[in-house]
């Protein structure tokens, strides 16, 4: 096996291994954030989402793109900036996690070329004091262009108390110019939808999203509205050694798809199964893609 340090960049805690095709981020540096967003970008052919963190980030540039969905920018037609659909924030005991609180004791991000998979793995300690390890998973996938899916697993290292899970869409990404307007959004029971359109071209796009928390199907997951977007959200007692996963699975079509994209989002999403079952037809159609290009 091949490692081999991008020595020659100043971005050098950036591991390439040629043998399976991996690029490994092994210390997150903040100064380096944009370039590693790019570094981190997923696409299916359909869509490509830059490698923002789910959580987000100060200064942060969340772009998603899709095929086809143009829009004026005086003097030139440009692809826009689409609506985020990655957003999942965690909060710990009232502390929202993020890589710019507390400390990072342990810290590494994954693209794997070959199966088109962004993953990462923090050890986090909050401010007040608590320890937890997050996993972060996330594939746009080849099996169907319009799915796209996270998973995210915490384990208590030290935590006693309360963590809260909310997951939602950002309809207006803050590094966009003005291309959408909201027609409708909303939510109810464990999913929410979004419909927007373009503002001059008119282009319509629907987008829906569930949230699943996996193995415990006990464990309620309702709809809350902040500053009029409707999120998904659910809560649970952890004690150190506790994990739990959960799954946000997001459909997303277009009117350049189909005549009526927020029915045709809020269709294929209650087809959806879980994140597992969808992950092995995207690695599926990845492994059949290689196989039929040689």
């Amino acid at each position: 096996m091949l490692d081999v340090s991008v020595e020659n960049s100043p971005h050098n805690q950036l591991i390439v291994n040629s043998t399976v095709s991996q690029v490994i981020e092994r210390e997150f540096n903040p100064a380096d954030l944009h370039y590693q967003e790019t570094v981190f970008t997923l696409g299916n052919g359909y869509l490509g989402t830059r490698g923002t963190f789910e959580e987000g980030y100060p200064q942060d540039w969340p772009v998603t793109m899709i095929d086809g969905v143009y829009d004026e920018n005086i003097p030139h037609t440009k692809l826009v900036n689409c609506p985020n659909w990655l957003p999942l924030v965690v909060t710990v005991a009232g502390e929202r996690f993020s890589m710019d609180s507390g400390e990072i004791i342990k810290y590494e991000r994954q693209l794997d070329l070959r199966l088109g998979l962004v993953s990462r793995c923090v050890r986090w300690r909050s401010p007040a004091g608590h320890t937890l390890d997050f996993y972060f998973e996330r594939f746009a996938s080849l099996a169907d262009q319009h799915v796209l899916a996270i998973r995210c697993q915490i384990t208590s290292i030290d935590f006693t108390g309360d963590v809260t899970v909310e997951g939602g869409f950002d309809p207006n990404p803050k590094i966009a110019e003005q291309h959408w307007r909201t027609l409708n959004q909303g939510g109810i029971e464990q999913i929410i939808w979004l419909q927007s359109q373009t503002i001059h071209y008119g282009i319509q796009l629907g987008m829906a999203a569930k949230l699943v928390v996996d193995g415990d199907e006990t464990l309620p997951v309702w709809v809350e509205s902040t500053s009029g977007s409707p999120t998904l959200v659910t809560s649970f007692q952890c004690f150190p050694g506790k994990s739990v996963a959960l799954e946000k699975i997001v459909t997303l079509f277009t009117s350049q798809d189909t005549e009526i994209p927020i029915a045709a989002a809020l269709q294929r999403l209650a087809d959806e199964p879980r994140y597992t079952i969808l992950l092995a037809s995207h690695i599926a159609a990845s492994e059949k893609g290689r196989i039929t290009s040689k």
